[in-house]
């Protein structure tokens, strides 16, 4: 069962001002924007979209969009998986909550797929090329077996540094570490010229960032922190596509 054919990285601030600045500077721009129900804006970086909402909630969050959705929610209860119902105050917006193994929150909004903007495919970020949202796992094994039911397949695997897989479904690409080496979900890049990259954000004013070493000490990537506490790493290294 996939979940949906649109998709988008929902991020919760608790200042939509001070955040977005930052996500600017990294080259996401508005497509949609509202002050209703709380302040909220999507953007794009061309390669993956992100929702910036003010209000409470897990993030990040992996949002699907369907206007069959509720058939998705009846097949989830058939395989054990009870979603949470969430709907808004006037009831026009309906949504279903889950988690996965490593309780990563999984959004499915009841809502046309075809009338969201999708990315054209073309990196407009300062980081490079958007490769995976970045989840950290206590057994790949079963986060592997988990998100395969829902028509991700594995593109990528590995045992160095630790086990690792890469997951599509061809609409959102994840990326799951059986590692201590973060505890919280990061987009990750992938750019050919990482020391020029992290010289350009320190210059556009990205300030919450660690630079990465390579063995010879030169800069191959950096760790970012947005305001809001939303992690990126940016890596040396192409993009696996699918």
């Amino acid at each position: 069962m996939k979940l949906g054919n649109y998709a988008h990285i929902s991020i919760s601030v608790q200042q939509l001002r001070e955040s977005l600045p930052f996500y600017e500077k990294l080259g996401f721009r508005k497509l949609w924007d509202s002050a209703e129900p709380s302040p909220w804006i999507l953007m794009t970086d061309g390669t993956v979209n992100l929702h910036l909402y003010e209000w409470l909630f897990p993030s990040p969050a992996v949002h699907y969009f369907s206007s069959h959705m509720q058939d998705r929610v009846l097949e989830l209860k058939r395989l054990g998986i009870q979603p949470e119902l969430q709907k808004s105050r006037n009831g026009k917006r309906v949504q279903h909550n889950f988690l996965d193994p490593n309780e990563l929150t999984i959004m499915l909004m009841h809502f046309d797929e075809n009338a969201m903007p999708k990315p054209n495919g073309y990196s407009e970020s300062t980081l490079g090329r958007f490769g995976e949202l970045s989840v950290d796992t206590a057994e790949l094994a079963a986060s592997v077996a988990f998100w395969q039911r829902f028509e991700y397949a594995v593109t990528l695997r590995g045992e160095s540094p630790y086990p690792w897989a890469v997951l599509t479904d061809g609409v959102m690409t994840l990326g799951m570490h059986q590692t201590e080496a973060f505890k919280a979900p990061a987009l990750t890049y992938y750019t050919d010229n990482a020391a020029e990259r992290v010289q350009n954000l320190r210059a556009a004013g990205i300030t919450h960032m660690q630079p990465l070493n390579d063995e010879t000490g030169a800069v191959a990537g950096a760790i970012l922190t947005a305001p809001d506490g939303q992690l990126f790493f940016l890596f040396e290294g192409e993009v696996q596509l699918p």
